[in-house]
């Protein structure tokens, strides 16, 4: 799918939500904040837009989705819509090239070292998933599959500790800085 074409679709006009696209090859999911049809945020994973821009150049888009009417929980000091339709199908760049430079008002929380004790029963996976989906949105019921059968966990069965931390390690990287510490501390309950 050509990225190009995604980002034509949504950047401009009076386009307002968010723009999810999973990447080949890619664990996470890249979402574009979209605002007046300007892209002014955008994450993939828990990298903030920086790494996120010089993460997608070359990158082929596998599928994507757009949430109307969410709104941006975070805003960069200028749009980078131009940027976006540049990078979109470009080239890696030349070795030596000067790395985008943005500036943001807080970078993501870094989310790796996450570290549960005891195992979670189905009843607490469960309501573990239910809460992602409220702080995410639909498309967290396909990301929370995704992560669920990478662990290869069995619905209904119980997570030892080591599986259910990468679980809520997984879940909290695709979780807005604000709600992420909340939802980690209640996963710890």
């Amino acid at each position: 799918m050509d990225l190009g074409e995604v980002l034509k679709t949504y950047l401009g006009g009076d386009h307002q939500g968010q723009l999810v696209v999973k990447f080949v090859g890619e664990s996470h999911l890249c979402k574009i904040s979209i605002e007046n049809g300007e892209a002014v945020y955008l994450t993939l994973g828990n990298m903030g837009p920086e790494d996120t821009l010089d993460a997608i150049v070359g990158k082929a888009a596998e599928w994507n989705n757009f949430i109307n009417g969410m709104p941006a929980r975070k805003r960069l000091d200028q749009p980078v819509t131009q940027l976006l339709l540049n990078i979109a199908g470009a080239a890696p760049p030349a070795q030596g090239a000067a790395p985008v430079s943005i500036t943001t008002e807080e970078t993501p929380a870094a989310t790796e070292n996450i570290v549960i004790e005891g195992d979670a029963d189905s009843t607490q996976v469960g309501t573990m998933i239910s809460r992602f989906i409220d702080l995410v949105g639909p498309l967290g019921t396909i990301l929370a599959e995704r992560i669920c059968s990478n662990l290869s966990y069995t619905d209904g069965a119980t997570m030892d500790a080591a599986t259910y931390s990468r679980f809520i390690s997984a879940l909290a990287a695709e979780i807005p800085d604000d709600d992420r510490q909340g939802f980690i501390d209640a996963a710890k309950k």
